[in-house]
């Protein structure tokens, strides 16, 4: 796969005659993902292993758990993950790692024989440096949304979250076309899967949110720190 085909963000710092090199010079092998649990170890071959893997379609959730408490994180197009173990033992907090995708996934390879390809073109590491601070950010966000009292708070928070990657405006509001099941969400905020469930309903019940018929949601209003901002 031509990577700056399949992602042309990669080289928006690359003037026409770079991009023509870099879009010829960096292929990159593909791993296909169909919907379901997915082990990062079975995509390690005898060519080397990968030093990452760019998500370029689908949607990839990632569990961490501390015993009986999953912890959920979303990885979508444009994100640089590293899925495998690096060899390193525990030492203080082991915990459980479970990947699955929500959406059949397809993740270009990014081996040395690429890096070394790519060498010529920084402004391509630049820009995943980039989404890497802001994916490194995002995190930071929903760290300070699990922390809100209220579950149907949190719920909202991380809607309104969603839909700045994930959102469309459309004319009944905003769009957020994310298959999420009610498990992913929870693990999301922090909470436990049926108090999400009950918030998501209390959120249906004030107008705040709306259930779409082909999966999602519709997010009505006003996100709620600028709601928060019109009541004062």
């Amino acid at each position: 796969m031509r990577l700056l085909e399949a992602d042309p963000d990669l080289g928006r710092g690359l003037d026409r005659e770079q991009a023509r090199q870099a879009t010829a010079r960096l292929v990159a092998r593909v791993v296909d993902l169909p919907r379901g649990a997915w082990r990062p170890r079975a995509q390690r071959n005898g060519s080397g292993e990968p030093l990452g893997l760019l998500v370029i379609d689908g949607l990839l959730v990632r569990e961490a758990s501390l015993g009986a408490h999953p912890s959920a994180d979303l990885l979508g197009p444009g994100d640089l993950v590293q899925p495998w173990d690096d060899g390193e033992p525990e030492m203080l907090l082991p915990r459980d790692l479970a990947w699955s995708a929500l959406a059949p996934t397809r993740l270009a390879i990014i081996d040395r024989p690429l890096v070394l390809r790519a060498a010529p073109f920084p402004e391509v590491f630049a820009t995943l440096m980039q989404r890497s601070a802001r994916r490194a950010e995002r995190l930071v966000v929903l760290q300070a949304i699990a922390h809100l009292t209220r579950v149907d708070d949190r719920v909202h928070a991380l809607l309104w979250c969603l839909a700045e990657r994930w959102g469309r405006v459309g004319p009944d509001g905003v769009v957020v076309s994310l298959p999420l099941p009610h498990r992913t969400l929870a693990g999301m905020v922090g909470a436990r899967r049926p108090s999400v469930t009950t918030a998501l309903g209390q959120l249906m019940e004030r107008g705040l949110i709306e259930r779409r018929a082909a999966g999602g949601w519709i997010l009505h209003g006003s996100p709620p720190a600028a709601a928060a901002r019109e009541a004062a």
